[in-house]
């Protein structure tokens, strides 16, 4: 995937090398009595547990300090239904999960499963009885977790900032960074994980039939099986079974629960599987911009305060960037849907594409759901925050770069690859609908 050859301008100075200077600076932050080293998000220049808030949800908790604004609702379900209004949410992207994975652990079950709502740059998680959750992904110093105690009065409402949650959102699965992760697990009745089954990470490439143990699942999906809507059960021998042919092509979850508690009756299988993309993208965009900006800092530490993004160093560090940026941009892990489609409501379909921008009635998110989960595979998170924040010189080599696929006979290693018709398509609706892609494109 390397179309940029780098150039080496600038040798390693003689004495340290970036490495050994690397390693120094680690034993410098262990603390003197633990010897712990601090994870590379905490150091500079990130600092994420200091770092001050600078995102959608600290604004508007700003202006509701200041008695600017307020969030309307006599009661948890009211509150949740104006806080994704405020966000640009929409309810059918809702999705549930049951098991006890979460901080609100205590309060979830089958009975009573925690719902997650999203668009491109927020999740909100709420558990009834329980507080709702936030992450905001809009933030320059990485993606940010909140909690909202929705019992008190309106006037005493406030997003307060957790890192508690980063025990299981910055870990190897996440790049090391805080970030967001998806399960499958097999649990019992009560939604207690038997981990003794085993458990998956769900991400794009993972088979349907591995996806969403411990999650509702509603709409259709042919012969294709999942791990959705069942937990283990006794058998007449006491042992434990786990019966996937059942909770398949499920239409609603009123068999299951009771969904007045919640905004709608769906946990929508197309909302999940689009969601499981976006988290992907998250990561790997996160990750991109706070290692790179650790990488930049420590740099310039070894050279009078300069960076060159072009020496041989810099330019292998950036290019390895770019290349995961790509991939998951244009679904280099995507799983094949084969056989039937996939379909969910269509009210999420038109919710999800609404939120997009369009050329020539073309759109990224414009969803084929046969074959592969989307018409166009150049992913609508090149809009998101997440790919504007990039340091401009990831940000900037990826758009040069993505403009030489769509336009060149050209297929790097490890990328699908697209007709072009397809490609034509990609780069019309970036065109005239992205100005830094016509940018990048025009000033190379």
């Amino acid at each position: 995937m390397h179309l940029i050859p780098s150039r080496n301008k600038r040798p390693s100075p003689g004495g340290m090398g970036l490495a050994r200077f690397i390693g120094t600076l680690l034993v410098m932050t262990m603390s003197q009595g633990a010897a712990q080293i601090q994870p590379s998000y905490n150091l500079a220049p990130l600092y994420y547990d200091q770092a001050v808030e600078n995102n959608t949800i600290s604004r508007l908790q700003a202006a509701i300090e200041e008695q600017r604004r307020t969030l309307p609702g006599s009661d948890p379900k009211q509150l949740l239904k104006a806080l994704l209004d405020e966000l640009n949410i929409p309810l059918s992207s809702q999705t549930l999960v049951f098991s006890k994975t979460s901080m609100q652990r205590d309060l979830i079950g089958p009975k009573n499963p925690r719902v997650l709502y999203f668009n491109q740059d927020f999740y909100v998680g709420y558990v009834p009885g329980g507080i709702i959750e936030v992450i905001a992904c809009d933030d320059p110093s990485g993606m940010m977790f909140y909690s909202l105690d929705p019992s008190g009065p309106a006037k005493e409402r406030r997003f307060l900032r957790s890192n508690d949650c980063l025990s299981c959102h910055a870990n190897a699965n996440t790049s090391d960074v805080p970030g967001l992760l998806v399960r499958s697990v097999f649990a019992d009745a009560g939604g207690q994980p038997q981990l003794d089954w085993g458990s998956f990470t769900t991400t794009p490439s993972s088979p349907l039939s591995e996806r969403w143990g411990d999650w509702y699942v509603t709409g259709s999906h042919g012969a294709k099986r999942h791990l959705g809507n069942q937990w283990l059960k006794t058998d007449p021998d006491g042992k434990a079974v786990f019966r996937e042919q059942d909770g398949q092509n499920v239409g609603d979850l009123s068999q299951y629960l009771d969904t007045e508690h919640y905004l709608t009756d769906t946990s929508d299988i197309v909302a999940l599987m689009i969601m499981e993309h976006q988290i992907e993208a998250h990561n790997v965009m996160t990750a991109a911009r706070m290692n790179f900006l650790r990488y930049e800092y420590l740099s310039k530490a070894m050279h009078d305060g300069q960076f060159d993004p072009t020496d041989d160093a810099s330019a292998k560090i950036i290019q390895a960037h770019v290349d995961k940026i790509l991939g998951v941009l244009l679904f280099a892990n995507e799983l094949p849907l084969a056989g039937d489609a996939v379909q969910g409501r269509k009210d999420y379909v038109r919710d999800f594409k609404e939120r997009g921008v369009e050329y020539n009635g073309w759109s990224l998110r414009d969803l084929r759901l046969q074959k592969r989960l989307f018409k166009y595979r150049c992913s609508y998170m090149i809009r998101s925050a997440s790919f504007k924040m990039l340091p401009e010189p990831l940000k900037m080599q990826t758009l040069q770069q993505l403009h030489a696929i769509l336009n060149k006979d050209l297929t790097p290693a490890g990328l699908p690859v697209l007709s072009d018709r397809e490609k034509d398509r990609i780069h019309q609706i970036l065109w005239h609908t992205l100005p830094a892609y016509q940018q990048c494109a025009t000033s190379h």
